[in-house]
């Protein structure tokens, strides 16, 4: 019989298991944030719901897309801050828009194959294509340019220009670089050199020269001042009333860390605990599996109670955990 309870208990999408603690036990293929009462009442008033991640799991791409569904049906949260760069957002957005896979085969995980990832932004397509054009989503890149979104992206942009002689130079520099992807070289270097020739082509006012030149004027590749631009950068664009989902590693969303993203916004008059921050754990590489204990259920979401002795010290992290107990990371196209 105990055993037919617990089967019955896997199958639901989420169940209040214990209601003082907040827990929430989740099917990852269903997710139902309805039911989380807790939940849904810590999200209102805030200005940011942070995800911290473990990177290349499966789950990763279900989260972002299943939250940021639900977020857009029941607050209006159209802004999917990401770790990546202007470009990487660039090549995010104009999928979302044309639904034309070569924007999401340059981005980096794209690029990489990971055969999962295509599926939930696929769904985020579908799903944005029925929205209003005011409510549209909109991706945004806080972190330092990576390759190959941004030899991609500017190749791309570039392509309205392409009866002027110099322009075509540089598509084709752009063009061996996303072809010889994998040889080391600086890219912060290579900003550099950007931000010297795309000047001299004097390209014509408008749309393209725009994103180009918001792209090259990243700062964010200065490494010992990463989570300071990124927060910078986030403050800069957040000029409306708007609330943003992000997903960051976890090291970025840590709330008790003065140099990291999650704790500088958070000290900042504006936002001080208007950011509800969730850390994703992955069961086999927590410590001493003390999370298995909370719930016999494979994944779950979990408000953080700070009386707890045992797990009272993770809201050093954040204030909820969504527990992977046995995730899966990206498999890649063969």
């Amino acid at each position: 019989m105990k055993a037919l309870s617990l089967t019955f208990l896997l199958q639901l999408s989420l169940l209040p298991v214990f209601a003082q603690d907040s827990l929430y036990c989740v099917d990852v293929q269903q997710m139902d944030f309805k039911q989380c009462d807790a939940f849904n009442q810590d999200i209102e008033g805030k200005k940011m719901i942070m995800i911290g991640e473990e990177h290349h799991q499966v789950v990763n791409s279900i989260l972002q897309t299943e939250l940021l569904i639900y977020l857009n049906q029941q607050f209006g949260v159209r802004h999917l801050l990401i770790e990546f760069g202007r470009a990487e957002a660039y090549l995010y957005n104009q999928y979302l828009q044309t639904g034309e896979e070569w924007y999401l085969n340059h981005t980096f995980q794209g690029f990489n194959q990971y055969k999962e990832f295509f599926t939930y932004w696929k769904k985020l397509y579908d799903y944005n294509m029925g929205l209003d054009n005011s409510k549209k989503l909109v991706v945004h890149g806080l972190d330092f340019e990576r390759e190959p979104g941004l030899s991609a992206s500017l190749s791309k942009l570039l392509e309205a220009y392409a009866d002027h002689p110099q322009v075509k130079n540089l598509q084709d520099t752009l063009k061996m670089r996303l072809d010889t992807i994998g040889v080391e070289r600086d890219t912060k270097a290579y900003i550099y050199h950007l931000r010297k020739s795309i000047p001299s082509l004097a390209l014509p006012e408008g749309e393209n020269k725009k994103v180009i030149d918001y792209i090259i004027s990243n700062n964010a590749f200065l490494d010992n001042l990463r989570d300071e631009n990124m927060a910078q950068t986030f403050m800069a664009l957040d000029s409306t009333d708007e609330v943003y989902l992000g997903q960051f590693g976890a090291v970025h969303a840590i709330m008790y860390n003065n140099s990291m993203l999650m704790s500088k916004l958070n000290s900042h008059e504006r936002y001080h605990d208007k950011i509800l921050a969730v850390h994703m754990y992955r069961g086999d590489l927590t410590r001493s599996n003390i999370l298995d204990s909370v719930s016999p259920c494979s994944n779950y979401l979990y408000k953080i109670n700070p009386s707890n002795k045992q797990l009272g010290d993770f809201r050093y992290r954040g204030h909820w955990i969504f527990y992977s107990k046995n995730g899966a990371y990206y498999t890649t196209e063969q």
